[in-house]
């Protein structure tokens, strides 16, 4: 009887600790992406990917600290004023923690859409020696995702923005690419509020875009 009341009390503490530990991870989190709406230099992104770095440690079966951390060097790379080897390492670092976020939850339609993104920042840093290599890699990585997941929202605004960019280098109609930009405008207006964990960016840049689609901007 000792034994099972010293076994109860062992499981009621390891609860205790657990439940904390989920907590604190939640709370961490949940700062971590709230820097986002304040960033204003590269050292503010550094910040950012280094904390979504050290809860990655911490909370070692977890992928979306690693997602995150992929997401910030992503932004990182797009950074006014970087040299094009840096802006290349950012994009590495980013594919490195979608490999690790994926060797944890497999491949999703959130991994799947930034690992796209990943390839489209590459793109952009020399669009004439890298288009012609990358792009059919891109666009199968965000139609990919969109098949994942139709109603996903980063899905439509991707796939959006890649073929708009793509319309406009070959002097084509941008139509197609703005009907994905409206449906991920509307699937953001229309998504329910989450645990404020999950994927949640994008709308502000599915609003510009469709501003430039609708000739505002």
């Amino acid at each position: 009887m000792k034994k099972l009341i010293a076994l109860c009390f062992i499981a009621i503490i390891n609860f205790k600790a657990t439940a904390q530990d989920a907590e604190a991870y939640q709370k961490y989190m949940q700062e971590s992406i709230a820097l986002y709406d304040s960033v204003k230099t590269l050292a503010d992104y550094q910040e950012i990917a280094n904390r979504f770095d050290r809860i990655s440690a911490t909370a070692s079966s977890e992928w979306l600290p690693l997602y995150y951390a992929g997401l910030t060097h992503i932004y990182m790379s797009f950074v006014k004023g970087l040299e094009d080897d840096t802006r290349d390492e950012h994009i590495d670092k980013a594919l490195d923690y979608i490999d690790r976020a994926e060797e944890i939850a497999g491949e999703n339609s959130e991994t799947v859409i930034l690992r796209g993104y990943a390839y489209m920042a590459k793109v952009s840093v020399s669009p004439a020696l890298r288009g012609m290599t990358l792009s059919a890699k891109v666009t199968g990585l965000f139609e990919k995702g969109l098949v994942m997941e139709p109603e996903n929202p980063r899905a439509n605004l991707m796939l959006g923005r890649w073929k708009y960019g793509s319309a406009q280098f070959f002097g084509r109609s941008t139509d197609d690419a703005c009907a994905y930009m409206q449906k991920a405008l509307a699937i953001y207006k229309n998504q329910e509020k989450g645990n404020g964990l999950e994927p949640a960016w994008g709308e502000n840049q599915a609003q510009s875009m469709s501003k430039r689609c609708q000739g505002k901007s």
